[in-house]
Formats: C-alpha cells, sequence, structure tokens
C-alpha cells in the first residue's frame, strides 16, 4: 500500500521543528510495521486546524490524494488532520469515494469508507473540537484574570523591557521617551525611524528595520504608560515600570486620531520655507527649487511666475524670528498658549473614571443601556476636548524652548531640524513673498511681507 504522511504542530515557538520531527519517525515507524510504502510526507509548522487559516500541507496532501499517488494517510492522531467538524466533513467526501485508508499512531485505524467508520471519525473529531473550546475558555479566563490583576503580558520581549517586564532595558527606554517628546514636538514619525536605525536600535518583531508604522505602534501602545489593555479597552494600571507619562501616552493617541495634526507626522520638510511661505500673486505656497547652477529658489508650487533666493530669504527670516523671541516679552506668547497638563491630565482621569463607574453599574444590571449612553455622551464630548488640549500643550514645546533658552537662543534655532523651524515660523508670523522689480538681482527685504499672527 502506497501511503502519504501527515504531520502538523499548532505552535512552534522555539522554531525548532521538532515536535513534526517526532510525529514523522512514529508514522513511518507505523508504516513499516503494516508493510506500507511512504511515497510522500506533507508537514505545517506551526499551523491550527481549529484557526482555520489555509495549510499548504494539508491541501497539497489533498491534492495528491485525488491525483491517486496513494490509497493511505498515515498522522500521529486524528486531531493532526482536523479539529474542525465542517473540514471532516469534507475529508470524508474525498475519501470515501476513493478508499483511501487511515491509519493513526495513536488512534488505530479509520475506515472512512463505511457508515460505522465516518461515525467514528465524527465522534473523535467531536471530542477533539470539545477539548480545545474548553482549553480556549480556560485560556480567555486566564488572560482576563491577569489583565485585571495587573500582571505582565507578553509572548515575547518588548522593546523597551526586559523579557519579564519587571524592569526597563535603559537605552530602549530613553529611545523611547525621546521619540515621544520629539513627536509631540512636531518631529515626523519616519525621521524617529531613521534614528533608531542609524542608533542601532533593534526590534523585536519580525522587520529588519524600523519604519514610521512601527514607531507609531510603540507610541501610542499604552502598554508604554503602565496601562493595561484587554482586547482593545484599558482595563486598569500596569504592574511594571512607566515608560511614557500617562499625559503624554493621551497627547500623542490625539495627535495620532487627528488628521490635520497626524497628515504631517509621516514626512517633514527639507527646507523651513517650504509650505510656509506664501506666493504674493496667487497665494499658494512656496516651495525650495535648484536651478541649473545648484543655486536654491523658493518658487511658487502653482506657476514659475515668482521666485525668490533661498538661502537669503531663509537667513532673513531667521533674524527676524530669533530678533522677536529673544524681547523681553517674549514669555508672555506662552502665557496663552502654555497649558497646566498636571491639571488638564487629572481632570481627564477623573472623567475616565466616571466613564468606567457608568460601564461598571450597566454590567452589574444597575443602570440600562438609555442611561448609560446618556451618561457617558456629555462625558466623551469633554474627554475629546481635553485630549486636544493636552495635544497643543505638547505642541508648544519647540517654541517653549527656545523662548526659554536664554543666550543659547540662535544655537538652539541651528540646531533644530528645518521641519521644526518651519512649524515655529508658521506658528508665529505669516510670510508673503512680494513680486519685486523687474531686474533685481540681489535680495531685498522690503519685497517680503510679514504680518505677526496673534
Amino acid at each position: 500500500m502506497r501511503a502519504l504522511v501527515y504531520c502538523r504542530i499548532s505552535a512552534d515557538r522555539e522554531g525548532s521543528g521538532l515536535g513534526v520531527d517526532r510525529q514523522r519517525e512514529d508514522c513511518e515507524a507505523l508504516a513499516q510495521t503494516l508493510g506500507w510504502e511512504v511515497v510522500e510526507v506533507f508537514t505545517d509548522n506551526d499551523l491550527s486546524a481549529y484557526s482555520g487559516k489555509p495549510r499548504p500541507a494539508y491541501m497539497a496532501m489533498l491534492e495528491a490524494l485525488q491525483r491517486g499517488r496513494a490509497g493511505a494517510v498515515i498522522a500521529w492522531h486524528t486531531d493532526r488532520l482536523h479539529r474542525s467538524p465542517v473540514e471532516l466533513e469534507s475529508f470524508i467526501s474525498l475519501c470515501e469515494p476513493l478508499s483511501i485508508v487511515v491509519r493513526t499512531v495513536q488512534a488505530g485505524e479509520i475506515d472512512l469508507s463505511t457508515p460505522a467508520g465516518q461515525m467514528n471519525a465524527r465522534i473523535v473529531g467531536a471530542v477533539a473540537r470539545h477539548e480545545i473550546d474548553h482549553a480556549r475558555k480556560r485560556m480567555v479566563r486566564a488572560h482576563e484574570q491577569a489583565a485585571s490583576s495587573g500582571q505582565w503580558r507578553a509572548r515575547r520581549q518588548v522593546f523597551g523591557y526586559a523579557k519579564d517586564g519587571a524592569t526597563t532595558v535603559e537605552v530602549e527606554a530613553q529611545a523611547i521617551r525621546a521619540a515621544a517628546t520629539d513627536v509631540l514636538s512636531g518631529k515626523s514619525l519616519r525621521q524617529v525611524a531613521r534614528e533608531w536605525n542609524e542608533a542601532g536600535h533593534v526590534s523585536k518583531g519580525s522587520a529588519p528595520k524600523w519604519n514610521a508604522s512601527s514607531i507609531r505602534r510603540i507610541l501610542a501602545n499604552p502598554r508604554y504608560a503602565s496601562l493595561q489593555e484587554y482586547r482593545g479597552r484599558i482595563v486598569g494600571d500596569g504592574n511594571w515600570p512607566r515608560i511614557i507619562e500617562r499625559d503624554e501616552h493621551h497627547a500623542l493617541l490625539a495627535l495620532f486620531a487627528d488628521p490635520k495634526r497626524s497628515s504631517r507626522l509621516g514626512s517633514e520638510r527639507k527646507h523651513q520655507g517650504s509650505g510656509v511661505y506664501q506666493c504674493g500673486l496667487c497665494e499658494s505656497r512656496m516651495t525650495m527649487t535648484f536651478n541649473a547652477g545648484g543655486s536654491m529658489h523658493y518658487r511658487c508650487t502653482q506657476s514659475a511666475h515668482l521666485s525668490r533666493q533661498g538661502e537669503a530669504l531663509d537667513a532673513w527670516i531667521d533674524e527676524v524670528v530669533l530678533g522677536r523671541l529673544s524681547m523681553p516679552d517674549a514669555k508672555l506668547m506662552l502665557d496663552v498658549r502654555d497649558r497646566d497638563l498636571p491639571a488638564l491630565q487629572t481632570e481627564r482621569d477623573g472623567l475616565q473614571s466616571r466613564m468606567d463607574q457608568l460601564a461598571g453599574m450597566f454590567a452589574e444590571g444597575a443602570i440600562d443601556g438609555s442611561q448609560l449612553r446618556r451618561g457617558t455622551e456629555d462625558l466623551r464630548v469633554k474627554v475629546a476636548k481635553l485630549d486636544d488640549e493636552l495635544a497643543d500643550a505638547r505642541s508648544v514645546s519647540p517654541l517653549a524652548d527656545l523662548i526659554l533658552a536664554g543666550d543659547e537662543l540662535r544655537s538652539r534655532w541651528d540646531a533644530m531640524s528645518a521641519d521644526l523651524r518651519g512649524q515655529v515660523i508658521a506658528s508665529l508670523i505669516d510670510v508673503v513673498v512680494l513680486k519685486s522689480p523687474r531686474g533685481l538681482r540681489r535680495f531685498e527685504p522690503e519685497y517680503v511681507q510679514i504680518t505677526w499672527r496673534k
């Protein structure tokens, strides 16, 4: 008898494949005892029959049976072949007309060509399904209990933490803290990813390099604020050290959720005036271009009707901004924009706690659904408003850093990225480049209109 061997293991976290190797050895020994010839071995490693995900080797085995390559199948146990009644019925439909014989190391012979054999296969399959359903319920309950008690839950080591979560990996934790501050200050996620790759920070996931999406996932993960999440909902505090402060976490979430703010997170300008300076003829934004000789010019993005020397214009705007920020009354600008972050966060936490209490009362049956909706609608609006205020308060930091820099103002400005300088300029002034007289080749500040924002 020509036979096919099928092996599968649901979880091979070490990636060694030892489980399926042991199955194969036992199946081949059974074939030798029966005097059968094993013509091919099919292996699905680290794939669950219960999950419903496609199993390439299993599908290839079915195709080989249909082509008549063998008249028998050997598996270590029937639950290696199926744990889904629907899948078992499809297998019976294939094997019955072909008179395929099924033998297992642990469960003996299953004759799918007879009603009695099919009944036995269905009974064994139902028992296996019953066992795994109970196992899943026990696993879900264990996860719920771990989450509610604030225990660390992670299948693999998490970037920023030791494997057990009890301590942080300080180099990685510092990178996360700096990234949170930088992104709230206006730095793009792509730039953070480039810096992490250049610094040699290694992702704990499968991707070899950091990118904007992976940085965003890190910064949005409540784990780093020592918040316990279960099935997409915050269920309490974690018992591990926090890397990002709670107000930073909520500000980051508000930033990522707001399309007006998050549209800038994926990229950043290379020249401070790109998208900031405005054309005086058509009111379009200007961007940096280079002519054949390599000199830089800001040019209208809609037409070639207006351009201005790039380096000279940037240098003039630098002096205007630095001159204003060095004035004694510059700190007054922060009085209008600054926020009391701890007070805002305390207010937000209080509102969130009230929503959690209402949800608990609904779960206990103390209030009905309509009462829950009425009680939470106003609270949700207030929380969303506070999230916006927290994000705004965090985003003022580049300007605050400059105003408070004192004698280091110019060096701080020069050290800033072009993107951050552009954000500060846009927050302080409107820059409109006016048409200059024909034939004028030198830069003249009088053909640049500056209006200070209030």
